[in-house]
């Protein structure tokens, strides 16, 4: 299997970290899951170099003036910068042959689709959806330290990324109806197209 990219999409409480922890938990040597870089806090059940590359804003917005990004955004509302540097995405999958997969948001998405077109055809996409109802409770079950004004905008983002996955990702898979086995087994048979 030579080098591929997978961008994993997702609405929160869809099940997409879950989806990563069992995909790395298969200890694939071609699998390479390049990290985020984020410009807020870290919180506490989070590893600085493991779960992300936690950075100062002054740096992130360094970066963006280099052009060191693949794509870029300020999320949710709030003032923290999120995004995936594009020498670490790029360079393993050329130059290792490796499958690169990685999380990047809807907005993300769009941005390397247009900006990127030397991407075009390496790579597919894959959205995770869960009803609005489930995303509800899974939300509060997981992250008891939201703000309302987190949630709040989390679900309105939600919506509106339902509609853009139905018209720009290569797949689109609904967690409500399977188990997270289910789940993973659907994305390694993408993979292995």
């Amino acid at each position: 299997m030579q080098g591929k990219i997978f961008f994993i999409m997702w609405v929160s409480g869809a099940w997409k970290g879950t989806l990563i922890v069992n995909l790395k938990n298969l200890q694939d040597d071609r699998f390479y899951f390049p990290l985020s870089y984020k410009s807020r806090i870290i919180r506490e059940t989070e590893v600085n170099w493991v779960d992300a590359w936690f950075i100062t804003r002054k740096e992130f917005e360094e970066s963006i003036k280099k052009w060191e990004f693949l794509e870029w955004a300020k999320v949710y509302g709030l003032d923290d910068y999120y995004g995936t540097k594009y020498s670490d995405l790029v360079d393993n999958w050329i130059n290792k042959w490796k499958i690169v997969i990685k999380e990047v948001d809807m907005e993300g998405l769009l941005i390397i689709k247009k900006e990127r077109p030397e991407l075009d055809g390496a790579f597919k996409s894959i959205f995770l959806y869960v009803n609005p109802e489930i995303q509800l409770e899974r939300i509060k079950s997981r992250w008891a330290y939201m703000s309302q004004i987190e949630l709040e905008e989390r679900r309105k983002t939600a919506i509106n990324e339902i509609e853009e996955a139905k018209k720009n990702c290569d797949y689109v898979i609904n967690t409500w109806v399977k188990s997270k086995e289910d789940v993973l087994e659907e994305v390694l048979k993408i993979i292995k197209k």
